[in-house]
């Protein structure tokens, strides 16, 4: 993968794919940045999840466009105050790829307490 910040990386890439651990299937799913900080959530909320994995064990590994990169993944310590930047970004990115009927989804109250911070381990 090429060199840059995993936010760089993140916004470079067009394949977002997430783990927990490094054994486990790769899911398809969507990050976002707000500056430097790299940001999930789930959209499904069966269990076990990889999301409820992330929470009891944070090592996991994102794959961008195919290019593994390990990863930490946790709540994070702000999340009331950044949630409201996360949702603008989510928005951003679903206006931009014409997926207007996801907006909803962005604001849900599980969806915003679900939100994991990514950070290259």
């Amino acid at each position: 993968m090429s060199a840059g910040t995993l936010a760089d990386r993140v916004r470079a890439s067009r394949s977002h794919k997430i783990r927990a651990g490094t054994t486990h299937r790769f899911i398809d799913t969507s990050f976002v940045t707000v500056g430097e900080r790299v940001f999930c959530r789930r959209y499904s909320f069966g269990e076990p999840s990889w999301h409820s994995a992330f929470l009891a064990d944070p090592v996991g590994q994102v794959s961008l466009d195919g290019d593994v990169v390990d990863v930490l993944g946790g709540t994070p310590d702000d999340l009331e105050s950044i949630n409201p930047a996360v949702n603008d970004a989510y928005i951003a990115k679903l206006t931009a790829q014409g997926a207007q009927s996801w907006i909803s989804w962005v604001r849900e109250p599980r969806v915003m307490a679900s939100t994991l911070e990514l950070t290259a381990d």
